[in-house]
C-alpha cells in the first residue's frame, strides 16, 4: 500500500475517478483537515511537529507515493523528504522538483510553500535539488521576493527554467541558465541523467508547472504539457531507485489558520501573489482528476520496485 492521500483540504471530493483508482492500488488515507488550515501557505515548528507525528503514525514504514492537495501545502514535502531521507541515509539522494515557481525564499521559523526547496537543498541526505519546469517571473524577481541564492551559487539547487522569453537563458544569481527549449529535451535530459548519477532518486510534483489544459491549480501556471512531464518522468527513473515521491497543485477553496491573526496574515500574502479564488467547474475538477490518475500510474510502479 504505497499510495497515499493527505486530506489536508477538500481538494479530492470531487475527484472520485482518481480516488477509486489510487484504492485499487492500496490506499492509505488520512484526514488531517483540522490541521489543514495551520498548515496552509506557511507554518510554525509547533505546527509542523504535530504534522510530523501524524504522518509517522499514518505512513507507517517504506517508501510512497502522496498526494496532498492544494500547492498552498508544498512545504509538506520537506517532511516526506526527511522520511525518504531516512530510508537509506547511507545512500545518496537527488531530489526532482517540478514546479512553475521555485520555491527558494527566505522564510523562518517553520517553513513556507515558497521556502521549503532552499531548506530541502541543505538537508543532511540530499545531495541535490534539480527545479525543473520553470515560467513564474518569480525567477526574474528573486531579489524582491528575498531568494535565498545562496543554494544557487553553491550547487546545491540546480534550476532549468523552461522558456526565458524571446531568449534562450536567463539570468539566475548572476549566472546565465539556458532554458530547456534552448537546450531540447535529448540534451536536457542528458544533463540530468549526468548530474543524478547513480544517486537514488525524490520526485515531488506541484502541478502548477502544467499548462491549464493539464490541471487547475490554486496559483499562476507553466506551460509544460503533461504527455512531456510523464515522458520525461520515465526518463528520468530508468533504472534509478525511486525512494518516494509526492503530487500538489491541487485546487481548493482556501481556509487559513490557526487562528485570525494568522489567518489574516495568510489571506493578505495570498491576496498579493495568488490569483483570486474561484470554484472549480466540473471539468476542471476532471481534469485534474485524470492528470493524477496519470501521474499514479507511471510512478507508483516505480516507487513499488524500491519498495521490493
Amino acid at each position: 500500500m504505497s499510495v497515499a492521500l493527505l486530506d489536508l483540504d477538500d481538494a479530492f471530493e470531487d475527484q472520485a475517478p482518481f480516488v477509486e483508482a489510487a484504492s485499487n492500488d492500496g490506499l492509505t488515507r488520512l484526514d488531517l483537515r483540522d490541521i489543514g488550515p495551520g498548515l496552509r501557505l506557511w507554518a510554525r515548528p509547533t505546527a509542523l511537529e504535530g504534522l510530523r507525528s501524524r504522518l509517522a503514525a499514518g505512513l507507517g514504514s517504506g517508501p510512497r507515493l502522496v498526494f496532498m492537495g492544494s500547492g498552498d501545502f508544498h512545504h509538506v514535502s520537506t517532511l516526506l523528504i526527511e522520511r525518504a531521507v531516512c530510508l537509506a541515509p547511507e545512500r545518496p539522494m537527488s531530489v526532482i522538483h517540478f514546479d512553475n515557481h521555485p520555491d527558494w525564499v527566505r522564510f523562518s521559523p517553520g517553513l513556507h510553500c515558497g521556502s521549503w526547496a532552499a531548506k530541502v537543498a541543505r538537508l543532511s541526505g540530499v545531495r541535490q535539488v534539480l527545479t525543473i519546469g520553470l515560467c513564474s517571473q518569480d525567477v526574474d524577481d528573486d531579489g524582491r521576493k528575498g531568494a535565498d541564492l545562496t543554494v544557487v551559487r553553491e550547487g546545491l539547487l540546480i534550476p532549468f527554467p523552461l522558456r526565458a522569453g524571446n531568449k534562450e537563458e536567463r539570468v539566475i544569481a548572476g549566472r546565465p541558465v539556458p532554458s530547456i527549449e534552448a537546450l531540447g529535451d535529448p540534451l536536457f535530459l542528458d544533463r540530468i541523467q549526468t548530474l543524478t548519477g547513480n544517486d537514488d532518486l525524490y520526485i515531488t510534483i506541484d502541478k502548477d508547472v502544467l499548462s491549464p489544459f493539464d490541471a487547475n491549480t490554486n496559483w499562476d501556471q507553466g506551460e509544460l504539457r503533461l504527455d512531456r512531464l510523464l515522458g520525461w518522468i520515465e526518463r528520468m527513473t530508468q533504472g534509478k531507485r525511486l525512494r518516494g515521491a509526492d503530487v500538489t497543485g491541487d485546487a481548493s477553496k482556501p481556509v487559513y489558520g490557526p487562528g485570525a491573526f494568522a489567518a489574516l496574515r495568510k489571506w493578505g500574502e495570498a491576496s498579493l501573489d495568488q490569483p483570486m479564488w474561484k470554484p472549480l467547474s466540473v471539468d476542471a475538477h476532471y481534469r485534474n482528476s485524470l492528470t493524477n490518475r496519470a501521474l499514479s500510474a507511471l510512478i507508483h510502479p516505480r516507487v513499488m520496485r524500491y519498495a521490493a
